[in-house]
């Protein structure tokens, strides 16, 4: 055991939460210290992260590491999803995106040591891919600067790398984790490691990270949509199919990096860096869909028809000859990002200058080695009478029978409990080999000089950056039909692995085999018996030229300071795709490489005014413009002509950017000796909202001779909305150790501690009309009315305990299309669809053995609460699924 001192900021606060940061040369309250015997890591990056924050000449949350270098939960997502103003949107029960404040997760953008990087995904940055093992201090940029790219527009996420200089000398830090998924039975294991040293008498500092997780997992879903439109009783949803996922998952994080920091001398350094993070899912899906509109009622009734519609419940019912179809679907992605910088910081006569230069190359991969459908034949009678159980809107359920009777007339048999008793022949099998590939060239160059204006301490700040991106999306792929011959059936590609969920599905199946099935597709493609498919429809490339230029200025007062300044940016924009033009007469349809060009050109300014209340009290005002630019793959010329309808649907290459101007303003309180508190509200104009909408074409880039189709309706994404975005943040952390010990409570009690935040938001974006549908309004997707953070922490004696819950309320996830019938709105099938009220409670022990060894335990999804999206309204259930309870331990180790 050994000790330390801890600035009590907020001695034990499970994360750092919100707080304003002033001028590093304002006068720093006095600060308590406290000799601390044996490490305590949640006091010590909490320390770190108010000491950054304060130090911060903008709105920031800021998350560290502690002295060994840890930071809390396996990758970046998680770990920040802890912070105020923060939630995370999952996938299978992993936390993936950010909103930040209520935002949409495209209006967060991701950096690296301040350099903005390109997400695989594009816009939409992903956090799950970032293991934390690779950062020494993350900060949430919430108002930023004219520094940072006007697409920040929510805010940045900057992860602060590892450094050599950070630690003393060698040093060894690594974790070694292993344990279950309560669903499915899978492992679970999470190892990483680094090693830093110093060389050069000093002046040379190289550290080198990797890490590796793994996860197996089985999850119970069931989907149950498209909900089926009808002029007949429009009130009455009946579901056109209901679906059962039989996911199998491995997923795995890589990660590794290296850096090299030299110090030239005192006011010249280098470095070089270079990062690289995997993210393998390989998941098996087999899935059963039971086509309820392929059936009909005991008369012979369509299951859609006026007739069954008038007569019959859409959540309880029974459809006569329903048709099932199965898939077996492998999908083996990769998503890689290699990002590489060259940089250096230098001071010449007065001025600081920073350059980078970066290449960042990503991969967003969607490889399915296998995707099979089987089918029932046509004869009813070969088919199963499936009776539907949508009543409960959490446990949908379908059984199975047998079919009897005549066409006019069916009876339901016997019940089946094996689907494979009924016929389902394969239909077509194949594969698919396919990836969007971002590659971006950055050039950045930050000049600043400490000097006077209006007779005021000032520090001016002038920068250049250009990125040049490119992203492409290609695919190829196999296919083979069948329907004469020897079919194969599901049995082909059994295994005698049964169900490893626990939903009562009503009906037993067997798994299939990945091994067997995968070198059935093959074969067929070595022998020739499987055909190459035409994807050229689904190839673009659209590239993105970036110039910006900033000027800034920090001007001191008594009482705190001013940042001020405007960020000017160009963007210009190229594409091409093919397009299928189609036959006019007796020209048969042809494919032409079709591409486009447009440029936009935006003047960011800012305001950022931090007040020293007192030593204790700080007080934030900013004023913040920005615009989010429409993402790669909304800007494809990617068109779909029909030209007996004279329509085009497809891609806008002419979206512009969505633009903001925001406010905030905070106020936080250091509460001495320890403690924190925080409170600020926020709000957001927004203009030209990208919504899907119906307009003119207006341009003869489609047009061939004797055919103009500038005037054909257009389909696509397109600016339409306004709108506006509005919060209010609370955040509070502290413990009992100065109230235990002004009142001689026992020692021990003075370890508890509590952190909790909430963030309140409303929001609104007025839609164009469409589809003879008058404007509506909705909220802005990923915005959630709340969202809660509350974490209970013990640190004492070497041993450190936190529970830690998080809930959101409902939030949109996409926007769909409605139709007026007799006067009312209704849905065209989902509508809007949303994602229900998330929560998850986590638990995790820590405790230090010695000053080299700790052990720990972590429990995961400990509610084990179920993910249910729905269309249009909470009563029509969409989809639920569930992923268990997962639990790990190991060791963490520094020397």
């Amino acid at each position: 055991m050994f000790g330390f001192k801890v600035a009590l900021f907020g001695a034990v606060s499970a994360l750092s939460l919100s707080s304003a940061a002033f001028a590093a040369d304002a006068e720093a309250p006095s600060v308590d210290e406290l000799v601390v015997t044996g490490r305590r890591p949640i006091a010590e990056s909490v320390a770190a992260a108010l000491e950054a924050q304060r130090s911060s000449d903008s709105l920031v949350s800021v998350l560290s590491a502690d002295a060994a270098g840890n930071l809390p939960d396996q990758n970046i997502a998680y770990a920040i999803g802890r912070l105020p103003g923060v939630a995370v949107q999952r996938d299978q029960g992993q936390a993936r995106y950010i909103n930040l404040r209520g935002a949409p997760v495209y209006w967060t953008t991701l950096s690296f040591d301040g350099l903005s990087v390109v997400s695989p995904q594009g816009r939409d940055s992903r956090f799950d891919n970032i293991p934390t093992a690779i950062a020494s201090q993350i900060t949430v940029e919430k108002a930023i600067t004219p520094n940072l790219a006007g697409a920040s527009v929510a805010g940045n996420i900057d992860i602060r790398t590892r450094r050599a200089f950070d630690y003393p000398g060698q040093t060894f830090t690594g974790k070694l984790g292993y344990g279950k998924v309560e669903l499915g039975g899978g492992k679970e294991f999470d190892s990483s490691l680094v090693y830093s040293n110093i060389f050069a008498d000093g002046k040379l500092g190289i550290v080198a990270q990797g890490s590796y997780y793994m996860r197996e997992m089985a999850t119970d879903n069931w989907e149950t949509d498209p909900y089926l439109s009808n002029t007949v009783d429009p009130s009455k949803h009946f579901a056109r199919e209901h679906e059962n996922k039989h996911y199998r998952l491995t997923r795995e994080n890589i990660s590794g990096s290296l850096r090299a920091d030299y110090r030239i001398d005192e006011n010249n350094s280098v470095f070089a860096s270079t990062i690289y993070t995997q993210y393998h899912d390989d998941e098996l899906r087999d899935n059963f869909i039971f086509r309820l509109d392929q059936g009909t009622n005991a008369a012979g009734a369509g299951y859609a028809s006026a007739a069954n519609i008038t007569a019959s419940d859409p959540t309880f019912g029974v459809s006569y000859g329903a048709r099932i179809n199965a898939r077996i679907d492998y999908r083996d992605s990769v998503e890689e990002m290699s990002t590489t910088t060259l940089g250096g910081e230098h001071s010449w006569s007065g001025w600081d200058v920073s350059w980078r230069a970066n290449y960042t190359d990503t991969s967003d991969g969607r490889d399915a080695p296998l995707t099979a459908a089987l089918q029932s034949p046509s004869s009813f009678l070969l088919r199963p009478t499936v009776q539907y159980d949508f009543r409960d809107g959490d446990v949908n359920t379908v059984k199975l029978f047998q079919t009897l009777g005549t066409t006019t007339a069916r009876v339901m048999g016997a019940q089946v409990t094996d689907i494979e008793a009924f016929q389902f022949p394969l239909t077509s099998i194949g594969n698919l080999v396919g990836a969007d590939i971002t590659q971006a060239w950055t050039g950045k160059l930050d000049i600043s000089r400490e000097t006077e204006l209006f007779g005021r301490e000032t520090k001016v700040q002038f920068g250049v950056l250009y990125t040049d991106r490119q992203k492409k999306s290609r695919e190829a792929g196999y296919t083979k039909s069948f329907t004469t011959g020897t079919i194969p059936t599901w049995s082909t590609f059994a295994t005698d692995i049964g169900y490893l969920g626990t939903q009562n599905l009503n009906y037993t199946f067997r798994y299939t085999d990945k091994g067997f099935t995968t070198a059935f597709v093959n074969n067929l493609i070595a022998t020739g018996q499987a055909t190459r498919t035409d994807t050229r429809g689904n190839y673009y490339l659209v590239g993105e030229e970036l110039a910006a230029l900033y000027a800034m200025a920090t001007t001191q007062f008594d009482w705190g300071n001013i940042v001020y300044g405007a960020r000017v940016e160009q963007v210009k924009n190229t594409g091409q795709a093919y397009v299928t033009f189609p036959a006019a007469g007796t020209t048969p349809a042809n494919t032409r490489l079709v591409q486009t060009s447009s440029e936009d050109t935006m003047v960011y300014p800012s305001v950022h005014l931090n007040w020293n209340v007192n030593d204790e009290v700080k007080a934030r005002l900013s004023f913040t413009t920005s615009a989010s630019r429409p993402d790669f793959d909304d800007l494809r010329p990617n068109f779909t002509i029909n030209d007996a309808t004279q329509s085009i649907s497809g891609g806008n290459p002419e979206a512009k950017p969505e633009k903001q101007i925001g406010l905030d303003a905070y106020v936080e309180w250091y509460m001495t000796p320890s403690g924190f508190l925080s409170a600020g509200i926020f709000y957001k104009d927004i203009a030209d909202v990208l919504v899907k909408r119906s307009s003119v074409y207006g341009a003869t880039t489609l047009n061939v001779p004797g055919i103009d189709r500038s005037g054909y309706a257009y389909n696509a994404i397109g600016n339409g909305g306004d709108g506006h975005l509005q919060g209010l943040e609370l955040a509070y952390t502290g413990t009992i150790e100065t109230f235990a010990q002004a009142n001689n409570l026992p020692e021990w009690m003075e370890g508890f501690g509590t952190s909790v935040s909430a963030t309140f938001t409303s929001s609104e974006v007025s839609l164009p009309a469409n589809n003879g549908v008058a404007s509506r309004k909705i909220s802005l997707l990923g915005s959630s009315d709340a969202v809660y953070n509350v974490q209970a922490t013990y640190e004492k004696y070497g041993l450190s305990v936190r529970l830690a819950y998080q809930y959101r309320t409902p939030w949109g996830e996409s926007v769909g299309d409605y139709q007026t019938i007799a006067g009312g709105v209704y849905p065209v099938d989902n509508g809007d669809i949303f994602w229900d009220a998330d929560e998850e409670l986590d638990f995790s022990a820590r405790y230090q053995v010695n000053d080299i060894l700790e052990i720990y335990v972590d429990g995961a999804n400990l509610t084990n609460q179920g993910s249910r999206r729905y269309g249009d309204q909470s009563r029509y259930p969409i989809e639920f699924e569930k992923f268990g309870r997962r639990y790990t331990g190991g060791v963490r180790f520094k020397f």
